[in-house]
């Protein structure tokens, strides 16, 4: 049994070593655009009747680009995304990644994590419950973002992909507002965020 594990522990590790599997390295500059969902607003007394934009429940978009330096298995980033465009609540993300990449023939197959500041802006604005609120705060969040990518074209300098991802605010704040005719309540700031993209760039 020992030796079983062991064979197969030397098995593996010469799997990530193979260079058909680690691939060379490379600069893939991308955009994505996707669907996501958050759940970051809790409510507290006197805010029930906030519409379910204002509270950041309904489906949105986003929109982002990242930068991914491939060297090998291991690969390094950065992103940047705008989430909720043209909707009550817009957010910011800016943050590094993270992880490991394997080449299965023409795929590419990405395990990233994903260290960032997010900020959130506008949240809870609806004039029918809330005149005013706190107009922005920056949390600090970890990530996901698994992914999927094939190269192609003149020496494969095209790149087509998905991502999914999960990302979770590791900071919060609790935030005043001011209620219409009903004086002043909180609502705390911070949760998670999940979602997929499709992205499109040039690998260099």
């Amino acid at each position: 049994m020992r030796k079983t594990l062991q064979g197969c522990l030397a098995l593996s590790l010469a799997l990530l070593a193979s260079p058909a599997l680690a691939g060379g390295s490379g600069l893939d500059l991308s955009v994505h655009y996707g669907l996501d969902k958050y759940d970051a607003v809790g409510l507290k007394s006197g805010l029930g009747g906030v519409r379910s934009s204002g509270r950041l429940k309904d489906a949105s978009t986003h929109l982002g680009a990242t930068v991914v330096y491939r060297g090998g298995l291991l690969e390094l980033g950065v992103i940047g995304e705008i989430g909720r465009p043209g909707k009550d609540g817009s957010t910011t993300l800016l943050g590094a990644l993270g992880g490991l990449g394997f080449d299965l023939g023409a795929l590419r197959l990405e395990a990233l994590g994903e260290v960032g500041a997010h900020k959130y802006g506008d949240v809870l604005k609806d004039p029918a419950v809330v005149t005013r609120s706190k107009s922005e705060a920056w949390l600090v969040s970890v990530g996901l973002r698994p992914g999927l990518s094939l190269r192609f074209g003149p020496g494969d300098i095209l790149l087509v992909g998905v991502w999914a991802f999960a990302r979770w605010d590791v900071t919060s704040q609790d935030v005043q507002v001011n209620l219409t005719g009903t004086g002043n309540s909180t609502y705390k700031l911070g949760g998670s965020q999940f979602g997929a993209a499709v992205r499109a760039g040039i690998s260099l």
